[in-house]
């Protein structure tokens, strides 16, 4: 399995979605309200979505707004957590985003 950037799969999920072109993507869930996790989601057909603005919430930055495509929820993930891009390419978390 191919490795990518966990900041280069987001920079990749948002040229496909401003496309309209769906895909794959696994994460690790994170319920921070009720100190609790689901394990691994696995989201099969989704596009990213308009996050909420950082006045809204201290962690806007770090969470991604998706639509999950076959169900139609609208959910979100923490950036740390996102595991898996297209059932083909590993996230490695191995640099700090840099602009």
């Amino acid at each position: 399995m191919e490795q990518i950037n966990v900041y280069d799969a987001l920079k990749l999920m948002r040229k496909l979605s401003s496309e309209n072109f769906p895909f794959s993507f696994s994460f690790i869930s994170c319920d921070r309200s009720k100190r609790s996790s689901e394990g691994l989601v696995i989201v099969e057909e989704a596009i990213l979505t308009k996050g909420m603005p950082n006045s809204k919430s201290k962690y806007a930055k770090n969470l991604i707004a998706y639509q999950n495509l076959k169900t139609g929820e609208y959910r979100q993930f923490w950036i740390p957590l996102l595991m898996t891009l297209n059932n083909n390419l590993k996230i490695s978390h191995d640099r700090v985003f840099r602009r």
